[in-house]
């Protein structure tokens, strides 16, 4: 059965670093630094149940500053969830259906979640301080099946248009090195490495020759894209985004397509209806829609939209799983 997933935020700082809280985009307060959890615990459990209730079966919880976490409690913010709240909340989930999968991203783009560790890269106790989180986070998880570790938008452009004060960026062999000490950890903990993927992550990892050789087969891909997709070809493939669905099929690793509300509603549709047409079944595992939109009752019903979208593309498209 695939797994339908929604990715929802519990932890916010991925974007800002800390002291930065000018927002770059006025309208999107998620563009700045948080000093408190700003998730509204009422919307969470909300969405949550709606989201059980019309047939999304995983939720990708993106951790970030969310939980005070024992091995590095510097990383909590005024608000954040105790270990003993988030356990509870976990069995709330699984009670419900849900299967609750963790996300924590390891990219120098959106790792304001780390504080200070995040301008450590490339010492030794950095990648001391990444196993940690990921031994934590399976443990509290109670060894999730799959572990999302982000890893995109790492390039000095990327990062620009996200406003970032500072620009890090690893060099291919550290930024092969240190995913893999990723990977491994998840490995090591019975998890299965999950990623974004996009053509400028492809290539921060060599191009397309470089990618299929540093980047194990075991690790799941997650390309997304929030466009139309026209269901016809040859014009279909003329977009990078759209052709690296195919490429990372052929490449022989297995994909959960990411779909989003972010730019029109008929996103979801168009993925599913794309990967029904053109992608092999056996490697798909599932999809995912991404609203990214902040778990606060200004914005509930910005998620709730999202989750119906993929309803409708699920029950088109995938209506058995």
């Amino acid at each position: 059965m695939k797994r339908f997933v929604s990715l929802i935020h519990l932890g916010n700082n991925m974007w800002q670093k800390p002291g930065n809280y000018k927002p770059h985009n006025k309208e999107c307060i998620d563009s700045i630094y948080h000093e408190k959890l700003v998730t509204d615990r009422d919307t969470w459990r909300e969405v949550t149940k709606f989201a059980a209730e019309n047939g999304i079966t995983t939720i990708l919880i993106d951790m970030g500053e969310g939980v005070q976490l024992k091995r590095h409690p510097e990383l909590a913010v005024q608000g954040s969830w105790t270990r003993e709240e988030f356990r509870e909340e976990l069995k709330r989930l699984r009670s419900l259906g849900l299967e609750p999968l963790p996300k924590f991203n390891f990219s120098c783009a959106h790792n304001a979640w780390m504080k200070d560790w995040g301008y450590k890269v490339g010492l030794p106790e950095f990648n001391v301080f990444c196993r940690d989180i990921v031994d934590e986070t399976c443990e509290l998880f109670d060894g999730p099946a799959l572990f999302h570790l982000g890893l995109e938008e790492e390039d000095a452009k990327s990062q620009e248009i996200l406003g970032q004060p500072i620009v890090i960026s690893r060099k291919l062999s550290k930024k092969i090195e240190d995913s893999n000490v990723l990977f491994e950890a998840c490995r090591k903990n019975g998890a299965r490495p999950w990623m974004w993927t996009d053509p400028s992550t492809v290539n921060e990892f060599g191009g397309e020759k470089g990618f299929r050789e540093s980047v194990p087969k075991d690790v799941v891909m997650s390309n997304w894209f929030y466009g139309s997709i026209h269901n016809f070809l040859p014009d279909l493939w003329d977009n990078p985004s759209v052709a690296l669905f195919k490429k990372l099929e052929d490449w022989g690793y297995d994909q959960i397509p990411t779909g989003s509300t972010w730019s029109m509603p008929v996103n979801m549709l168009r993925i599913e209806a794309f990967s029904k047409n053109y992608l092999d079944d056996s490697k798909l595992l599932g999809f995912m829609s991404a609203s990214w939109i902040m778990t606060i009752p200004e914005q509930k019903y910005g998620i709730l939209h999202d989750i119906c979208c993929m309803k409708l593309a699920n029950d088109k498209y995938y209506p058995q799983g």
